[in-house]
This record gives structure tokens, sequence and C-alpha cells, in this order.
């Protein structure tokens, strides 16, 4: 019996021993997954918030958007919203669905404004309606803007980061190599391009190929320059060729375009400053050259109808 009592307790502490080793190695792997997943998190969708409030909404915002579009998803709004910097495939959704909402939200806010509490007339609708449509239109003429300011921003920041990355190139790095630095020197000088060149490296990081990396680096910046630039590298890459005497190139005719560019822009103005020359400075103007002919004239008459008066008083 105290044979069969030690082997009990031996068994018992060998099972407890293995229980307790299981156990240590599965946190351990659970706080490695844990770790990976905030990594990737943080790679894929560096500006979210999880665990909070804000993340539970875009979540459910998200859902809804889903529900409202369904599966297929209009390819102009996903472009746009891609040209105005929303690169995760939720904003889309979550656009569409606070469109729809607050547009509805604005539709009834007028209907109760209007109807003071009754029963709403046919005119207290149709103005609700009317309004939540406007909204509805101008909430995608306002991203079309914005996109426009962000294409604009980045069609600035291109030249100076061009040059920075030729400096790179001429000092004898890797293109490789030249993007990851210039992804880092760029973040306060050019914020908008720095950020899509960050992307482009965690893109690399993540194990996407050279070719899918730069398409995507391409659309994120959201204009035809920045397509170009994609496509230049990409070409030296997988074709061969000298990637800094392109890029020099390129960076001259970005710098000629954006010149001829802000001619045009000044040429436009010329038009605008006359038209108003003319609806401000030549009242004004003709008021000082004809208000002393003006005045007089008035004294001159006045003058004369007293003399008429007095001629007519006499007997």
């Amino acid at each position: 019996m105290a044979v069969l009592d030690g082997l009990t307790w031996m068994i018992a502490g060998l099972a407890l021993a293995a229980g307790a080793l299981v156990f240590v190695s599965s946190l351990t792997l659970l706080v490695r997954h844990r770790e990976v997943s905030a990594r990737l998190s943080l790679l894929f969708t560096p500006e979210r918030e999880y665990g909070t409030l804000t993340e539970t909404a875009l979540v459910l915002l998200e859902r809804l958007g889903r529900r409202i579009e369904g599966t297929r998803v209009n390819r102009e709004l996903r472009q746009l919203a891609l040209r105005a910097g929303f690169f995760q495939p939720s904003s889309v959704y979550v656009f569409v669905a606070l469109r729809y909402g607050v547009a509805l939200a604005i539709g009834l806010v007028i209907v109760l404004a209007r109807s003071d509490g009754g029963v709403p007339a046919v005119a207290d609708i149709l103005y609700g309606v009317f309004f939540g449509y406007l909204f509805y239109r101008y909430v995608l003429i306002a991203l079309g803007v914005y996109a426009d300011r962000r294409a604009n921003t980045i069609r600035r920041e291109l030249p100076p980061v061009l040059d920075i990355m030729l400096m790179a190139l001429d000092a004898g790095v890797s293109v490789d190599q030249c993007m990851r630095y210039v992804a880092g020197v760029v973040r306060r000088t050019a914020p908008v391009t720095g950020k899509v060149l960050r992307r482009h490296i965690a893109d690399i990081d993540a194990g996407m190929p050279y070719d899918a990396a730069l398409d995507r680096l391409g659309q994120r910046l959201g204009l035809d320059e920045g397509q170009d630039l994609a496509a230049t590298i990409k070409q030296a890459l997988f074709q061969g060729g000298e990637l800094s005497t392109t890029l020099r190139r390129f960076s001259v005719d970005l710098s000629d375009k954006r010149m001829g560019m802000a001619r045009e822009q000044v040429g436009r103005k010329a038009p605008q400053l006359t038209l108003v020359m003319i609806l401000f400075f030549m009242p004004v103007l003709l008021i000082v050259l004809a208000g002393p002919a003006v005045v007089t004239l008035q004294g001159a008459l006045e003058v004369a109808g007293e003399q008429i008066g007095k001629r007519g008083n006499a007997p």
C-alpha cells in the first residue's frame, strides 16, 4: 500500500508538472500571438485605435455601409476615397454609412423644425427631402475637393522628395535603401508624401512583391505624376537602366509642369482682377470724376429755378 501511495503521488506530481509546463508554454504562445497581432495591426492600420469607443463606432458604421452598398462598391467612389488618402478598405463603407445617415438626420431635423411638433405637411417633407439630398450630393463634392487639395499638396512635395532621392542614389545606395531613407527624412518637410512612402515600406516589410508594392504606391499617391514615378522605379528595378538619370529628367519635367500650372493660374487671375476692378473701382472713379460736375449742375439748376420763381412772382 505504501508503494502504491508513493507511486500515486509521483504520477500526480508528474501530471501536475506536465500541466504547469503546458500552461506556461501556452501562455507564452498566447503572449507571442498577441504581440504579432499588435505588430500587424500597427503595420497595416497604424491610425486605428483598438478597443475604444471610436473603434466600435467605426465597426458598426462599416457593417451598416456594407448592408447599404452591398458586396460591390462604386469604383469611382473607391478611387476617390483612395485619392483623398483613405487607404483602408473599410473607409468606403464608413463613408457610405455616414453619408446616408447624416443626410437622413438632416432631412428629419428640417421636417421636425418646420412642423413645430405637429403633423408635417407635404411641403415640410419636400423641404426635408430636398435638403437631405442636397447634403447627400455635397458630401461627395466635398470629398472630391479634399482629394484635389491632397493631390496638389503631393504635387508640391514631389520635387524636393525627388531631389533627396537623387542625392541618396548618387551616394551609391540601392533603391530599397533610398526609399527607406527618404521615407524617414521627409517626415516633416513632406508629410503627405512621406506617409505614403512609409506605407510602401510597410508593404515591403510585410512580404509584398516589389511590383505590387510599387503599383500600390502609385495608386496611393493619387495623381498621374505619382503613377509615373512608381512606373519609372518599377521599370528600373525589373528591366534595368540607370534610375538616377531617369529620375532627374522626371524631376525637371515635374518642375516645368508646376511652373506651367503656376503661369496658367496667374493668367487666370488677370481677368478676375479686371472684373473686380470693374465692379468695385469703376463706380468710385465715376463718382470722383462726375461728382463735382453733378454738384455744380445741381447748384446751377437751383439758382435758375430761384430766378424763374422770382420773375414769376414779379407784378
